[in-house]
């Protein structure tokens, strides 16, 4: 049966029987095409707010079930819809892994370099220098809250990590206490991996968990060797991240270099012009993906050090922290994507 209204389904160029996986596809390759930070359409932002509409409709079967039956008249989510970019954010992680990672901010850091460079461009009265001075200005003022922003971040993060481990910690920790704690966090964690890039994420905390619970261990091993050779493992594991990261920030740079030049030459056909922001599309998400990586991994790095170092704790609490956290980082890798 044909649904109320086609407007949302046309949006996304599919069908009305589509599937979940199809709009979600079709919504990363709009959402990063028309995402304002890389579209200087004036239309890009309104495109992008409806883009986002229409994907928090027709991502929920319910309001998908209502929507074909009514159309857009009764579709709008209990409590509104949700700050596009807010939204676009919540693709790495949602709800449910706030707790762990915090909330991402590569997103944000994109649009300050943005205003940064609008703010400085678009009063004609002031000279280069000038000019200069304002950037160096507001990157100063954008740095301070960035760092702000950060350890406020960490501060909050420490506390739930901690709280997470005593339920190891607090109690008699015999093998079996340590099952049980295991239990625990493989439960949440097939919940966790349900969210967008949920597995990918319990991935990369997971690596970051065990690596910082092996290094603290390592300590003891081996008169120390151990925990030196894990830290230079964990700094190579770094280095291979960001190169990789630079990579595909490049490869994306190329990608939307490529589309910029086929405007401006204007003799692109449309099934080229449909495979160049298909391929900017996938770079886009790939690269907002390695960043967020990057960036979470660096954050829990921190975390974990504060709770592992914490000289309020004693030793011995230390020390269970430390074959907690490998537990939770084990569990966290262990995990599997739905077939």
């Amino acid at each position: 049966e044909k649904p109320a209204s086609m407007e949302y389904y046309d949006l996304f160029e599919v069908s009305a029987t589509a599937s979940q996986d199809e709009i979600r596809k079709k919504y990363y390759k709009l959402a990063i095409k028309y995402h304002p930070d890389k579209n200087s359409d004036p239309n890009a932002e309104e495109h992008f707010k409806r883009i986002s509409e229409a994907y928090q409709v027709l991502s929920d079967p319910e309001l998908r079930k209502r929507y074909n039956e009514y159309g857009t008249l009764d579709v709008t989510p209990e409590g509104g819809f949700v700050d596009p970019e807010e939204f676009f954010q919540q693709q790495f992680g949602g709800e449910r892994f706030l707790n762990i990672i915090g909330k991402i901010s590569i997103g944000r850091e994109f649009r300050d370099l943005v205003d940064e460079t609008a703010e400085t461009e678009e009063d004609g009265s002031l000279t280069e220098e000038e000019k200069k001075q304002r950037r160096d200005m507001i990157q100063r003022q954008t740095n301070e809250r960035r760092q702000k922003e950060r350890a406020e971040r960490v501060e909050k993060l420490v506390d739930n990590l901690t709280r997470k481990l005593s339920v190891f910690t607090e109690t008699a920790c015999t093998a079996e206490d340590l099952a049980n704690f295991r239990t625990i966090q493989q439960i949440e964690a097939e919940e966790l991996k349900q969210e967008s890039h949920g597995t990918e994420l319990l991935h990369a905390i997971g690596y970051t968990y065990t690596s910082k619970a092996e290094q603290y261990m390592g300590r003891h091993e081996m008169l120390g060797l151990a925990g030196v050779y894990r830290r230079m493992r964990e700094k190579g594991h770094i280095f291979s991240e960001t190169v990789s990261t630079i990579r595909s920030a490049l490869d994306l740079q190329r990608s939307f270099q490529q589309l910029q030049q086929a405007d401006e030459t204007g003799n692109l056909e449309a099934d080229e012009r449909a495979k160049l922001e298909e391929a900017a599309a996938r770079q886009g998400l790939y690269a907002m993906w390695k960043g967020s990586k990057l960036e979470v991994q660096s954050v829990l790095r921190e975390v974990c050090d504060r709770v592992l170092h914490d000289e309020a704790a004693s030793k011995d609490t230390r020390n269970k922290r430390a074959l907690a956290l490998k537990e939770l980082g084990d569990v966290y890798s262990a995990i599997q994507p739905e077939q």
